[in-house]
């Protein structure tokens, strides 16, 4: 018998930012603003580790803000990119936590968004929330705060849906890693529309645009797919340039290890399928773009203003991927020259499909 091919040491990543046609724009005063986020982040996180605050050094969130809000005033560029860093936040919080912890967490940061005026804790059975305010819902009520004294009432009420949304999907997450369970693709695709956080992010589209679109324009069947576009490309590359550093510490909860582990695929094989499912949408919003309805001047003024948010966002994941240190380190930018990732020590994930 012909032993086993040897596992994979490397791969390459598919080209998105080439058929991405949309222009990458930094905000004028990106670097100062998003520093300034970082320092009211480090502040009130006063339990975080020293490695906890070295991640955060090289997370870049501000500057992910500063080039999808990048037609805004700096006031409101600063609410986004304390936003995106709650954001970060609450996803990495509720990786490590099991179910009541994520329920938990949940909870008081909802609470928040419902109650900025005071931290209100709830004494209910099975929801007891410490005496003492935790910094997840001090940053929350403090950022919260800010935004509700000029966003608007439809953004207001749109944002705290879709943050409740996020937090139902990370809890599924967190029921599925404490069983061990592999969700199929569809049901995995389902689950991260909720839990990937984009759906909040980019209801901050309106508030940093200073805008509050109508319901009928938000409901509208053609705006909904152009926004649900955009989640699945942001999110499904996210899982490309994610994929080497989850892999490594045993998170199976990616795409690309679904297609590995339910669909037989090898490595290389469900990179490049997850690429072409990112070109498939990216298609699909270029084509849906030209099906948007009227609805009058004013409106029609905002809605174009918001789609170009919309873009904003697909061509500022890609580049800020590689900018980053989250993902690949201080090899970044060289990697995204090449697009060969080299595959870290701990290739867990990859051996349990071959065996």
């Amino acid at each position: 018998m012909a032993p086993l091919p040897s596992p994979p040491s490397t791969f390459e990543l598919p080209d998105l930012i080439t058929p991405c046609p949309y222009p990458l724009i930094y905000h004028r005063n990106g670097d100062a603003i998003a520093a300034a986020s970082d320092a009211w982040y480090q502040k009130g996180c006063s339990n975080f580790t020293e490695e906890k605050r070295r991640k955060l050094s090289v997370l870049a969130a501000g500057k992910l803000s500063a080039y999808v809000y990048h037609d805004t005033d700096d006031s409101r560029l600063r609410c986004s990119c304390d936003f995106m860093q709650l954001i970060f936040l609450y996803g990495d919080v509720s990786d490590g936590l099991m179910i009541k912890g994520t329920e938990m967490v949940a909870d008081i940061v909802m609470n928040a968004f419902w109650f900025p005026d005071a931290y209100r804790p709830t004494h209910g059975a099975g929801k007891l929330h410490p005496k003492q305010e935790p910094d997840v819902s001090r940053l929350a009520r403090d950022l919260w705060l800010r935004c509700t004294r000029n966003g608007g009432p439809g953004f207001q009420a749109r944002l705290r849906e879709n943050l409740g949304l996020f937090f139902d999907g990370r809890h599924v997450q967190s029921k599925h890693r404490q069983a061990g369970a592999t969700p199929t693709l569809q049901v995995y695709i389902d689950i991260r529309r909720d839990s990937s956080g984009l759906k909040p992010l980019m209801d901050f589209l309106e508030y940093t645009l200073d805008i509050d679109l109508p319901d009928c324009v938000i409901d509208n069947f053609t705006m909904r797919t152009l926004k649900q576009c955009v989640n699945d490309f942001c999110t499904w590359s996210n899982d490309l340039f994610s994929f080497n550093k989850e892999q490594a510490c045993g998170d199976t909860y990616n795409m690309v290890v679904i297609l590995m582990k339910v669909e037989g695929l090898g490595l290389q094989e469900a990179v490049d399928h997850v690429g072409d499912m990112c070109c498939g949408v990216l298609e699909v919003f270029q084509r849906n773009k030209r099906n948007l309805p009227k609805w009058g001047p004013q409106i029609d003024r905002d809605v174009e203003r918001y789609l170009r948010g919309l873009e904003s966002w697909l061509v500022a994941c890609l580049h800020w991927s590689f900018l980053s240190g989250r993902y690949f380190g201080k090899k970044g930018l060289a990697i995204k020259e090449t697009r060969i990732v080299e595959l870290l020590p701990s290739r867990q994930i990859v051996k349990d499909v071959r065996s």
